[in-house]
């Protein structure tokens, strides 16, 4: 009698974490909702805080940089905010979404500064949006070095598009 041949199982495990078309659009959407969230306190916090502050006869700061100090101050308590949506939401790295849009997007305040107000949350609401639905789609990969080399060299391909 011959004795059974075992083999040893490796389980197919696909190197990519699954994500539905629904999913997807539930990131796009709460990161549409952080984006309007986002230009709502740009504009308050230029309006009310830092212009009010920078802008006085009295004041020795530099006007022209309140709105700049208003975009650092609603993209860093976006940080926060995203981060705790997207973990709601169970998004696969949350934080690597968040920091990868927020460093895609730095700087476009300065495009938004002659336009209205509406059209400023629009213009957020719709790019945040777009950038939290491409990074964590591309966060999907299991591997996390190789993720995060993926997302690094997008953002350096979104950065150079906008710049250049």
């Amino acid at each position: 009698m011959s004795e059974p041949v075992v083999h040893e199982e490796t389980p197919n495990e696909s190197p990519l974490v699954t994500m539905g078309a629904r999913e997807l659009l539930r990131i796009v959407l709460r990161g549409a909702l952080v984006g309007a969230g986002v230009a709502i306190i740009y504009l308050l916090l230029n309006k009310f805080v830092f212009t009010a502050v920078l802008c006085r006869p009295q004041s020795t700061g530099d006007c022209s940089q309140a709105s700049n100090y208003a975009a650092i101050a609603a993209l860093v308590l976006s940080i926060f905010g995203g981060v705790i949506v997207l973990a709601q939401a169970r998004v696969y790295r949350p934080l690597l979404v968040v920091l990868a849009a927020l460093i895609s997007l730095w700087g476009l305040q300065d495009h938004a500064s002659g336009a209205a107000w509406y059209w400023v949350i629009i213009a957020a609401a719709v790019l945040l949006g777009l950038s939290y639905g491409l990074y964590a789609w591309l966060a999907r990969i299991r591997n996390f070095i190789l993720a995060v080399v993926v997302t690094v060299v997008v953002v350096v391909l979104i950065r150079w598009m906008l710049v250049a």
